[in-house]
């Protein structure tokens, strides 16, 4: 079935060759509308893989590198709920590395390319927050600062954000009663191929013992006969009710693999679910006679009362205010930081825009249908669309393929493949960890944490994005934006409460910012109000050279500097540096790769990752007898220790930053140490 305004027409599906219906409903024969997604695609594409190795590794991306390594080479990998987040980032991971190989730029990769496609995702949004809100949007996701930095990441957040936007779109489209369409199909026809895939190895394995080729034969005819399988498999559901009910499957894979990702998947739906009946409570009053009667009234008084609440407050709170000014005044002007007091006064130049648009939209409206007002008709989710959804085809039979999709991708990935029972055990334990976890402030950076670091690189965006909310609930009318609008500031407002905060949980509530960042620059284009329309234009403008500078600055300037709020604790691009002294020393001993490098200091995540291919790194965490290793790395802080047990064999090379307050030094032994080395005595002193 596809929709018109006020009418349905049947369509009859005609098997694989018609799968373009999705394509085409996305993006039609409007040569303007492809044009601009291409464009915002390509600059999402340029910004997350351009100089992809530029920054080193951080601390997690080494952990996570290290379980990724063993997995890689051994094919081990045991999910462990204690430490460490979920199991998918290391299997995606591991399908790029098989391909192009164990390096920093396959695993970066992988995660970027889901940077790439969640701005694509924002694309399938055109029918509930409109064509210039979706373009918005996905413009916006493109370029956030925040978005940029975590894509070029070796961990788990990205894939956390994709998964949350895809298991919102699948639900949008299986209650529009969507026909199937190539890319929802090319989707479940890679789960189903993941499903199946288990079976390969250790069966041609089994069968094919010792011979390698024999293996090899097996492994490629297993594979074909899986596609086959998968084939009819595909066929089969696309028959049913016209692919319809694949929807709901994505949205259930979506859903686990959410959980799969990281613990924090229940934050993200209680906050959904806690939306959604919202959303349904405010359509409920609006739609009382008393309430349309007396709108007008009753929204003044509102407003009244909110700008009372906001003058009582900032007179209780004047100094804390003046603080947070100055504060937000010194992160752009402060003498040790490059001066960027034209971004200060743009964002205050974008908060006043952002209230001048609010208060016009909502003095030039009076009454419910206003000419000012887009009359733009959105698709509209509703619990008895819902409902109906699931006719023309069997209600309890799509629950129990969904069911199966989440119960069988769930035990796959957590129990790695089949390999470990245990997982799945853990998947379930890993929430009580968590909790825990999550009632411990472990950053000091206080209760506003997050206000401080959206407000320092992402303001545009919650200018936007209140003003996107405020319109939404303001006109009542379109649920996917009140909806959005929430789950945007309940997810800031829960991460808030939550003690436990670090920079990259901020992607969780920065996409659906972005979303109703977008509906809000499309209400004000498309509105009749020609000022609207400039403001549109004024703000997206601002707000896209605010959001283009600072990622710029972010990711290729200050990627490394601990006064820019996402980089956490990272690596200084000084530690670079020590990687490549201990590559030329290893091939200035004629040993390459088995030269033995004793690693004695505590701290020295990431360098695993970097001295992977060094089977003789030895990562002891605490001083060893050593007279022959070609070098060592200790911690500047052990320098009196290493000046008694190391002087008589080895010399100084230099000391190298790991990250803020934590200092490498390169010992080499001497007959190798060329003229530049010094004694170990002058190591200098903290």
């Amino acid at each position: 079935m596809t929709k018109t305004d006020n009418a349905e027409i049947e369509i009859k599906p005609k098997g694989f060759e018609e799968l373009n219906g999705e394509f085409l409903a996305l993006f039609g024969q409007n040569k303007f509308w492809i044009f601009n997604c291409a464009i915002i695609t390509a600059i999402a594409t340029f910004l997350r893989f351009v100089f992809l190795e530029l920054k080193p590794l951080h601390h997690d991306e080494g952990v996570n590198g290290h379980f990724l390594t063993t997995l890689f080479r051994e094919g081990v990998y045991q999910y462990n709920p204690s430490n460490y987040h979920g199991p998918d980032l290391y299997y995606i991971s591991l399908a790029f590395t098989k391909v192009f190989g164990l390096n920093t730029l396959s695993v970066r990769s992988s995660v970027a390319i889901f940077g790439v496609l969640t701005v694509v995702l924002a694309f399938f949004l055109r029918r509930y927050i409109g064509t210039i809100g979706s373009l918005a949007a996905a413009l916006f996701l493109a370029i956030s600062p925040g978005m940029v930095y975590i894509s070029r990441y070796f961990i788990h957040e990205i894939l956390f954000v994709f998964f949350s936007l895809s298991f919102v779109i699948a639900i949008l489209f299986f209650i529009e009663k969507r026909r199937v369409g190539i890319f929802a199909a090319g989707w479940m026809t890679l789960i189903l191929f993941v499903c199946f895939f288990p079976t390969a190895l250790p069966l041609s394995g089994y069968v094919g013992g010792e011979s390698q080729t024999l293996v090899s034969i097996l492994k490629m005819g297993i594979f074909f006969v899986e596609a086959v399988f998968v084939f009819f498999v595909m066929r089969m559901l696309l028959a049913w009710d016209y692919g319809r009910p694949i929807y709901f499957m994505l949205a259930s894979a979506s859903l686990i693999m959410l959980f799969a990702t990281k613990e924090t998947a229940f934050v993200t739906i209680g906050t959904m679910v806690i939306a959604s009946i919202c959303v349904w409570g405010w359509r409920k009053i609006t739609a009382f006679e008393s309430y349309a009667n007396n709108r007008t009234e009753i929204l003044y008084s509102v407003h009244g009362i909110f700008a009372l609440a906001a003058a009582i407050l900032a007179y209780v709170f004047f100094e804390r205010i003046e603080s947070f000014y100055q504060w937000f005044y010194t992160v752009f002007a402060s003498p040790d930081v490059p001066d960027q007091r034209f971004l200060f006064y743009t964002i205050l130049l974008i908060a006043a825009l952002g209230i001048i648009a609010w208060v016009l939209f909502f003095l030039d409206t009076k009454g419910e249908a206003a000419a000012s007002v887009s009359t733009a008709k959105f698709f509209e989710p509703t619990v008895s669309k819902f409902s109906s959804a699931f006719a023309g085809a069997n209600k309890l039979l799509v629950w129990f393929a969904a069911i199966v999709v989440f119960a069988y991708l769930g035990v796959l990935f957590f129990s790695s493949f089949f390999t470990y029972s245990d997982g799945v055990k853990g998947a379930f334990e890993a929430y009580a960890i968590w909790t825990k976890t999550g009632s411990k402030d472990h950053t000091q950076n206080g209760a506003i944490a997050y206000v401080k670091w959206m407000a320092q690189l992402e303001s545009p965006l919650i200018v936007l994005s209140v003003l996107g909310t405020l319109i939404a609930f303001f006109k009542a009318r379109h649920r996917v934006a009140m909806f959005t609008g929430l789950w945007a500031f309940g997810l800031f407002l829960a991460y808030t409460i939550i003690p436990y905060k670090t920079p990259w949980l901020a992607l969780s509530f920065t996409l659906p910012m972005c979303i109703i960042g977008g509906y809000a620059v499309n209400e004000l284009a498309v509105s009749k109000q020609v000022l609207h329309k400039i403001l549109a234009g004024v703000l997206s403008l601002l707000s896209v050279f605010i959001l283009t500078y600072q990622t710029y600055d972010l990711n290729f300037e200050r990627y490394d500097s601990d006064r820019m709020p996402y980089v956490y604790a990272h690596t200084t691009r000084g530690f670079l540096d020590l990687i490549g002294e201990i590559d030329r020393y290893a091939e200035k001993s004629g040993l390459g790769k088995e030269a033995t490098i004793e690693i004695v200091s505590e701290d020295y995540w990431p360098m695993p990752w970097y001295t992977k291919d060094y089977p003789k790194a030895n990562y002891h965490g605490k001083l060893v007898d050593a007279n022959t290793s070609e070098m060592i790395v200790a911690g500047e802080t052990q320098r009196e220790d290493l000046v008694e047990r190391y002087s008589a064999h080895y010399k100084y090379v230099g000391t190298y930053p790991l990250r803020p307050g934590v200092k490498l030094c390169l010992l080499v032994r001497k007959d190798i140490a060329g003229p530049e080395a010094k004694g170990i005595v002058n190591i200098p002193a903290e």
